[in-house]
């Protein structure tokens, strides 16, 4: 019961706070952002590639404003691949979950985007704050 309590108070300290906030508020904007450059290159590309494309594009986006608004840290080149790195995950689970409401459950490209979002997020977010830009 105790180690549960420890596990709940981590938990919370992790994800309720300005940071988290600020995260997901950016993430919003880069899922949409990211739907819709998948999208357009989906017009063009199988939909697959086009979600790879689209996640490529809009991750410079969320790298530059993950660094000035969410983290208050330059962007360099060293934070750019830390960041990559941290979204390896992301990309994994976003890019199953692609595969499987395209090509399975037949839903369209942006509500796949949606969903790999939000199974793959909150991950990225502890990845990312630990490895990419240093613990705040």
């Amino acid at each position: 019961m105790n180690a549960i309590r420890t596990l709940l108070k981590k938990a919370k300290k992790t994800f309720l706070n300005e940071y988290f906030i600020k995260f997901c508020i950016l993430g919003i904007f880069n899922t949409v952002v990211h739907g819709i450059l998948s999208k357009i290159f989906s017009l063009v590309l199988q939909p697959n590639a086009a979600f790879a494309l689209g996640f490529f594009g809009s991750n410079v986006i969320a790298f530059l404003l993950n660094s000035y608004v969410i983290f208050n840290k330059p962007a360099s080149l060293k934070r750019y691949i830390r960041f990559l790195i941290a979204y390896i995950p992301y990309f994994t689970i976003g890019f199953l979950v692609t595969f499987i409401t395209i090509n399975t459950l037949k839903l369209p490209q942006f509500t796949a985007t949606v969903l790999a979002a939000v199974a793959g997020g909150p991950i990225t977010f502890v990845i990312m704050r630990v490895y990419a830009f240093g613990r705040k």
